[in-house]
């Protein structure tokens, strides 16, 4: 359906892009303290939605160029495409799927697709119950009290951020396990009792090697305390869309957690996928989370273009990337329980939109996805900001700050927080405005004209998470469909992950000739 929206449009976009082009052309030349002197431009440029508010009046863009940025979404079909989405259609053609991660927070698909949600979401609050309750025991008959999440990508990721920034101290435990690496699973069951403690195997295929390789081992760690072959199925949960591979690997039905194909891995935290999150936080706060995000689904969907708040964000990122010719942008979150976000938006971004195939399958006429990087203010300040003010490249940034603490002022005067958000505030500032300084001393001259965005939490709740990550999601999607590229398949990730087979063959003492001289030589080097 969005190839075919994309191809439809063809004809009005070349005059689009060339109006986008000629207004980056006129504005290159002027600097951000021109463009903020405007009078109300610090209230012209900001957006609600939900709990967010965002402040765009910082970014080297005016009316007339966001305007032409509008314009050259509808010529790519925008509207058609959001439509698309949101009603369940092939909107990933190169797979023949929806992508309907909208649908898992209740807004989009049809009423078959609802109750199917309805059903797993209700399975999903039903286990995270008993595990939190102590109604689930191990081989002992001691009851589980920690919950150790063995996934990959968007599968861990997702899931990892919303639990270090909402999750409590509990009696409760949950961990989560990404690398193969043998230190990571080593290091996460530390300290935890095999009598007590669950295995949760989260793959979409359960055929994940990584994943599955990990899992074998929590496995033989169970094993190794005492767990016999047949009880190792009341340690173990399953989350996949494969079911039937799930069971054969000895995950029992009643531990079993099902999504479907048309979830990608990457918006996957907001399916059974969560169950770290339901565990962790409970399932009240799985489902505001879920309400947050469908704010913004809502209002994305209903919204028009000079209004709604993620295609704003997405056309400005395009904006950066493809006319003001920015290869990077950094995300600054103001809040240490959201220090995981930058690497989430950076999987989000870099493996939807990381590409140069078009739709119509030759390459994309523009600049794709800007490298995605950041930390969390104000330990980036003391690291890489010295680059960010007065390195020889602009890198646009997006700072989120999050007005009321989570955790409360230690004594009375306790000025923290307020520090915190000065920083933030501050620092975009100072990128934009710059100083300068006598024509003698280069060293302490800021040239400012750095452009970045900002956004406002009121506080770090699961409604105002879901909403924060259902916007960069859209913003994505929005990115995509002005790009005119498929943000929902990953092709680039399978070319390395078959490669790796043929050197682990490789490694265990098979002939290396079909591989590359500098590999070969590598692997002898590890033998």
């Amino acid at each position: 359906t969005t190839m075919t929206l994309a191809l439809a449009s063809e004809e009005n976009r070349a005059p689009a892009l060339a109006g986008v082009r000629s207004h980056a052309h006129r504005l290159a030349s002027i600097h951000l303290r021109d463009l903020l002197a405007a009078p109300d431009r610090s209230t012209q440029w900001t957006l609600d939605a939900g709990p967010l508010h965002a402040d765009f009046s910082r970014q080297r863009i005016d009316l007339d160029a966001v305007q032409s940025l509008e314009v050259l979404a509808q010529a790519s079909g925008f509207e058609a495409a959001r439509t698309a989405l949101f009603a369940g259609d092939i909107v990933n053609p190169t797979e023949g799927r929806p992508a309907l991660h909208s649908a898992l927070r209740g807004v989009g698909g049809d009423a078959s697709i609802a109750a199917d949600v309805t059903a797993q979401r209700t399975r999903l609050t039903q286990l995270a119950t008993r595990l939190r309750s102590g109604q689930l025991s191990g081989f002992s008959g001691a009851p589980l009290t920690a919950l150790v999440c063995i996934g990959i990508g968007g599968s861990d990721l997702g899931p990892r951020l919303v639990c270090d920034a909402l999750a409590a101290p509990s009696d409760f435990t949950v961990r989560f396990v990404a690398n193969v690496d043998p230190d990571d699973l080593a290091r996460e069951l530390a300290g935890l009792d095999p009598h007590r403690t669950a295995i949760a195997v989260i793959s979409k295929t359960f055929t994940t090697r990584e994943t599955l390789a990990n899992a074998r081992a929590a496995c033989a760690w169970l094993q190794a305390a005492g767990c016999p072959q047949p009880s190792l199925a009341r340690h173990l949960i399953g989350v996949t869309a494969a079911p039937h591979a799930a069971q054969a690997w000895g995950i029992a039905t009643e531990q079993l957690l099902e999504f479907r194909e048309w979830v990608g891995g990457r918006y996957s935290l907001w399916s059974p996928v969560g169950i770290g999150i339901a565990t962790a936080c409970g399932p009240t706060a799985f489902d505001a989370l879920l309400a947050g995000a469908a704010l913004i689904d809502r209002h994305f969907r209903d919204e028009p273009l000079n209004r709604n708040l993620p295609a704003r964000m997405g056309l400005i990122s395009v904006w950066n990337r493809a006319f003001m010719n920015l290869p990077s942008q950094a995300m600054i979150p103001y809040a240490e329980r959201l220090r995981l976000l930058p690497a989430w938006i950076q999987q989000l971004v870099m493996e939807s939109n990381g590409k140069s195939a078009a739709l119509d399958g030759g390459l994309a006429d523009l600049k794709t996805a800007p490298v995605i990087w950041g930390a969390s203010g104000t330990n980036a300040q003391h690291s890489f900001f010295q680059q960010l003010h007065q390195g020889p490249d602009i890198v646009p940034v997006d700072f989120v700050l999050v007005r009321r603490s989570r955790s409360p002022a230690a004594y009375e005067g306790d000025d923290r927080q307020r520090i915190l958000l000065a920083n933030g505030l501050a620092q975009a500032a100072a990128l934009a405005l710059g100083q300068s300084a006598d024509a003698n001393d280069r060293h302490r001259d800021f040239p400012g004209n750095r452009p970045s965005t900002t956004i406002v939490l009121p506080e770090l709740d699961a409604t105002s998470l879901g909403a924060l990550l259902a916007c960069y999601e859209h913003a994505t999607f929005t990115a995509a469909t002005v790009l005119g590229i498929n943000p929902f398949d990953q092709f680039g990730v399978e070319l390395g992950t078959v490669l790796a087979s043929r050197v682990e063959r490789a490694l265990s003492g098979e002939s290396v000739e079909h591989l590359d001289a500098s590999t070969r030589a590598l692997i002898e080097r590890l033998r």
